[in-house]
């Protein structure tokens, strides 16, 4: 993995064509909405949301969205932008997030990246390899057998066709298992192979400083309990019924979100809804875990703790103070 290098300012001598990223990362739950939003208070930015779940419109109380209020006190991007019908990937998001850095630099402002899809962080940071473009055939069928006979078939055929990816995916990550199968299908080759083929056109990607904002784990576990909790008052179920009345089918990519299959199951009478709310918060537990493992990686991270919100506030606002003094653009 490449390193993520932590900037001096004073001697970056390419911020005309690379300009710093300043990226808050966290788990769900932990709080980097309201930590974001405080910062804006202090500091002139824009946020970019980093959440492969909340560029579907629609779906807006599973997805954790900022409500409406927040959005027009602070300019917030890369949020209700596709059909939850509608493909968006990675490589999508990395390019238009940096178009979006340099717009937001050129009006004055700080980009503030926030979100927690570290597969989105890592394209934005250090690039993807150049797979097809999604086969919904493929995806589709896969998809159904994965809901039909597990994941865990899936990752046996993985581990059959490219070892090498197979180990670094858990056999319930049926999304990762999905598209790995469905690129060596679609292209004869294995993802290991592209990877290698691609890795020495990767660019490092901009100059960036990544916060990461995190808690103990029973905190954590604590916070999704009661997220998911208040989804469900706030009218998850209703919010989900109306997507169904829309036409949309729990068979697709979108519904993958945390909690959305499981109310649809209680709608169509296969679960109750005691079932699918201790469903949505053990799922949501497992992947802030998953969150929690990205977060060891070597991306030079500047950890926050969570429970010192007002020392989390300054540091923050601090340095994006430094960026915007430093002039970007």
């Amino acid at each position: 993995m490449h390193k993520a290098t932590k900037v001096d300012l004073d001697e970056d001598r390419d911020m005309q064509h690379n300009p710093p990223t300043v990226i808050l990362a966290g788990p769900t739950a932990v709080g980097k909405t309201q930590l974001a939003l405080q910062v804006a208070s202090r500091v002139p930015i824009e946020i970019i949301s980093a959440d492969s779940r909340q560029i579907y419109r629609y779906m807006d109380i599973g997805t954790g969205k900022p409500t409406l209020e927040q959005r027009a006190a602070v300019p917030h991007h890369l949020i209700d932008i596709v059909n939850p019908d509608e493909v968006f990937s990675a490589g999508q998001f990395a390019q238009k997030a940096r178009e979006l850095t340099r717009a937001i630099y050129s009006r004055g402002r700080v980009p503030l990246v926030v979100g927690g899809t570290f597969l989105y962080l890592n394209a934005l940071l250090f690039g993807l390899f150049p797979a097809p473009p999604a086969d919904e055939r493929i995806r589709n069928r896969l998809l159904q057998e994965a809901m039909a006979q597990g994941s865990e078939r899936l990752h046996r055929r993985l581990m059959t066709l490219d070892p090498q990816v197979a180990t670094t995916i858990h056999p319930n990550d049926s999304v990762r298992l999905i598209r790995a199968l469905e690129v060596i299908e679609a292209t004869g080759r294995k993802v290991s192979e592209l990877r290698r083929m691609a890795a020495r056109y990767r660019a490092a990607g901009p100059n960036t400083r990544i916060f990461a904002l995190t808690a103990p784990i029973e905190t954590i576990r604590k916070r999704v309990d009661a997220r998911v909790e208040q989804m469900f008052e706030q009218g998850f179920v209703e919010e989900v019924r109306r997507l169904l009345s829309m036409g949309y089918k729990p068979s697709l990519f979108s519904f993958s979100s945390l909690g959305y299959r499981n109310v649809a199951s209680f709608i169509e009478g296969k679960i109750d809804l005691q079932h699918a709310i201790a469903a949505t918060k053990a799922q949501t537990r497992r992947y802030a875990k998953k969150q929690l493992l990205w977060m060891r990686k070597d991306w030079g991270f500047v950890f926050l703790n969570a429970e010192n919100h007002e020392a989390n506030v300054e540091q923050l606002a601090g340095w994006c103070k430094k960026v915007l003094q430093a002039g970007s653009v």
